[in-house]
C-alpha cells in the first residue's frame, strides 16, 4: 500500500475566510471553496464540514467559524484541517500559529499538554504547506518553520496594508479629496469630469422632495413615515439597485434581504449632512481650502438658501407633540390651567351615544393630584373658536419664513467657521513645530485678509421675517376642517388652557412659556377657558409699538 493509499477517507474540514476587502488577487469565497474541494477530491478526502467567515479581519482571532473549524480537530470530527492559504487563518503571526500548532499536534491549546484528541494533519491550498507529507515524513521536514515563516509574513503584510491605507488616507486628505466610504444618498459616482459625484436621477428628487417638507413644516418622523408607506427604497436597498441591478442579498445564502425601512434618524442624519451641498466632508467636518471655502465633491443637491432654512427649521424650537386625533381640534394645544400638564383627548361609547373629554394628564398619568375635571370636548373646542376670532379674527394671518442672508454674508460665515476650525485643530496639537507652526500662521494670515475684504463690504445676514398668506384668522378658520384648525392654532402659537368649571376661576402658579399675554381668562358655560397668545400676536391686537413684527407682503413659497 502507498502513502498515497493510506490517505483515502480520512475525514477534512475545510475553513475560508473573505475579508473586509478582497486583497491583490481578489478572490472569491466560492472560488476558494471550489478549490478545497477539488484538493479534497484528488486525494480522497470525504468532507465533513465547511466552514465560511465572510467579511471577517484576520486581524481577529475570535472568529466564529474559524474556532468551529478548529473545534472538528480537537473534538474528533476531522483527521485532515484544509484552508486556502495560512493568511486566511490569521494576520496575527506567531500567536495564533502557536495555537494552530498545538491543535494539528494533540496538545491542548490552553496548557500546551498533550491532549486525548489525535493529531491531525493541515494542508494549505495556494501555499502547499503540509503538516503530514508522507513523502517526508522526518521531524527535519520544515513545516513547522515555513508554518511560522508564512505566518509572521501575513502579520507583516496586514501592517504593511494598514500602513498604506493610513499613508493614502493622509494625502487625500492632504491633497482635500474624498478618502473613500459609501457614496452618499442622492449622488452617484460621476464617470468621468472634474468632481467625483454627480446627481442620482431616482434619489436626489426624493431627497429634495423631504428637504421641501421639512423647510414646510413637516416632522422629520413623518416625512420618514411616508416614505415607508409608499414604499420609496431606504438608502442602503437603493444603493444594492443602483450599483447590482438587484435588492440586497445574504452573503452566505444569496436570498433577498426583506428592505430596510426609513427612519428618523437616517433621514435626519441625511438632512444634517452639508454633502447636499455637495461639500466634501471628514468625519463630518466640512473641508475648506484655504480661503476659507468649502471643498465640493459635486454640483449640490439643494441651494444654500434651503439648506439654511432646512437647518433651522430642524434645530429651532420645537413644536408641542400632539397625537394623531382627526376629531380632535386641541390635541397637544391644550393645557391644565392648574398643574400645567397637556389635556389629552379622549372618547367613550355607551349605549350608542358618544362622550368626548380633554382630561388632565397630571391627573390621569402622572397622578399628580390635580383636582382638575375634564372639560366636554365639543363644547370646549366651540369656545376657543368664538374667543379666538372675537381676538384676532379681522387680523391677517402671518407665516413666519426664513430669508437668507447675501453672498457677502454668507461667504463672512465661512471665512469665520474656517478660522474656528483652524483654531481648534492647533489646540489639538495639528500644526507642531516650525513647519506646522508657519503653515498655521500662512493660513490663518490669509483669511483674516479675506475677512477685513468681506468686512468692509455691505452685507445683510440671514433671519426670519414674517409674511401675508392674504387671509384672515377668520376667513382661514371658517374655510378650515378641524384638522387645519388645529394647524392654525399651532403654527400661530396660541395656548388653550382649560378644564371643567369651578365655582371661581382658578389658575395655577406654575411657568408659562415666556412672552406669553393672557387675553382672556373667564368661566363660560361650565369650561373656565384661558387664551394666551405669543408675544408678536398681542402686540398686533393691543398696537403697542414696541412689540410690533416686521410684515413684508409677498406669497408664499409653494411646496414641492
Amino acid at each position: 500500500m502507498t502513502p498515497a493509499d493510506l490517505l483515502r477517507g480520512l475525514r477534512a474540514s475545510l475553513y475560508v475566510r473573505l475579508s473586509k476587502a478582497s486583497d491583490d488577487r481578489n478572490l472569491s469565497k466560492q472560488g476558494m471553496v471550489d478549490d478545497l474541494r477539488a484538493l479534497c477530491a484528488a486525494r480522497g478526502f470525504t468532507e465533513v464540514a465547511l466552514h465560511i467567515d465572510d467579511g471577517k479581519s484576520g486581524a481577529v482571532r475570535d472568529r466564529p467559524e474559524f474556532r468551529a473549524w478548529l473545534a472538528d480537530a480537537i473534538e474528533g470530527r476531522a483527521d485532515v484541517l484544509v484552508t486556502w492559504h495560512v493568511d486566511r487563518l490569521s494576520r496575527e503571526g506567531l500567536n495564533v500559529a502557536a495555537i494552530i500548532l498545538d491543535v494539528i499536534e494533540g496538545k491542548d491549546p490552553q496548557t500546551g499538554k498533550k491532549d486525548h484528541h489525535k493529531p491531525v494533519r493541515l494542508i494549505g491550498y495556494d501555499d502547499r504547506l503540509d503538516s503530514g507529507d508522507p513523502e517526508r515524513d522526518d521531524e527535519d521536514s520544515g513545516f513547522r518553520m515555513s508554518f511560522v515563516i508564512k505566518a509572521e509574513q501575513a502579520r507583516a503584510e496586514l501592517n504593511r496594508m494598514k500602513k498604506r491605507s493610513q499613508a493614502r488616507v493622509k494625502r487625500m486628505r492632504k491633497e482635500k479629496r474624498s478618502t473613500g466610504g459609501l457614496t452618499p444618498y442622492g449622488y452617484q459616482r460621476a464617470p468621468r469630469g472634474s468632481k467625483e459625484l454627480e446627481h442620482d436621477p431616482v434619489s436626489a428628487p426624493i431627497l429634495r422632495e423631504a428637504v421641501r417638507r421639512v423647510i414646510d413644516g413637516a416632522s422629520i418622523a413623518s416625512v420618514a413615515k411616508d416614505l415607508n408607506t409608499r414604499g420609496v427604497l431606504s438608502p442602503r436597498d437603493h444603493a444594492a439597485v443602483r450599483d447590482t441591478g438587484e435588492p440586497r442579498k445574504n452573503r452566505e445564502t444569496g436570498e433577498a434581504l426583506p428592505p430596510q425601512l426609513w427612519t428618523d434618524q437616517t433621514l435626519r442624519r441625511m438632512l444634517t449632512n452639508p454633502v447636499l451641498l455637495g461639500w466634501l466632508t471628514d468625519d463630518r467636518k466640512v473641508v475648506r481650502d484655504n480661503d476659507g471655502k468649502p471643498v465640493l465633491r459635486g454640483e449640490p443637491l439643494i441651494s444654500r438658501e434651503d439648506w439654511d432654512a432646512l437647518q433651522n427649521a430642524i434645530t429651532g424650537a420645537k413644536k408641542p407633540k400632539h397625537r394623531t386625533a382627526p376629531e380632535a381640534m386641541l390635541s397637544g394645544g391644550v393645557f391644565c390651567p392648574l398643574c400645567g400638564e397637556v389635556l389629552h383627548f379622549h372618547w367613550a361609547v355607551k349605549t350608542s351615544q358618544e362622550y368626548r373629554y380633554y382630561r388632565c394628564s397630571g391627573r390621569t398619568r402622572k397622578e399628580n393630584g390635580c383636582t382638575a375635571g375634564a372639560p366636554r370636548a365639543e363644547r370646549l373646542e366651540q369656545l376657543v373658536g368664538e374667543v379666538l376670532l372675537s381676538t384676532v379674527g379681522d387680523l391677517d394671518v402671518l407665516r413666519k419664513v426664513y430669508v437668507p442672508g447675501d453672498d457677502t454674508a454668507t461667504d463672512l460665515a465661512d471665512v469665520a467657521e474656517r478660522m474656528r476650525e483652524l483654531r481648534e485643530d492647533r489646540q489639538a496639537g495639528l500644526y507642531r513645530g516650525e513647519q506646522g507652526t508657519a503653515e498655521f500662521r500662512e493660513m490663518y494670515a490669509n483669511l483674516e485678509k479675506r475677512r477685513e475684504q468681506l468686512a468692509s463690504k455691505p452685507s445683510r445676514p440671514d433671519g426670519w421675517e414674517y409674511v401675508t398668506t392674504g387671509q384672515t384668522y377668520r376667513q382661514l378658520w371658517e374655510s378650515s376642517d378641524t384638522a387645519g384648525r388645529r394647524t392654525l392654532l399651532r403654527d400661530s402659537g396660541v395656548r388653550v388652557e382649560a378644564m371643567k368649571a369651578a365655582a371661581t376661576v382658578s389658575v395655577g402658579l406654575f411657568d408659562r412659556p415666556d412672552g406669553y399675554v393672557a387675553t382672556d381668562v373667564a368661566v363660560r358655560d361650565g369650561v373656565q377657558l384661558g387664551l394666551y397668545l405669543p408675544g408678536d400676536l398681542a402686540a398686533r391686537v393691543t398696537g403697542n409699538p414696541v412689540a410690533t413684527i416686521a410684515i413684508r407682503q409677498r406669497p408664499l413659497p409653494v411646496a414641492v
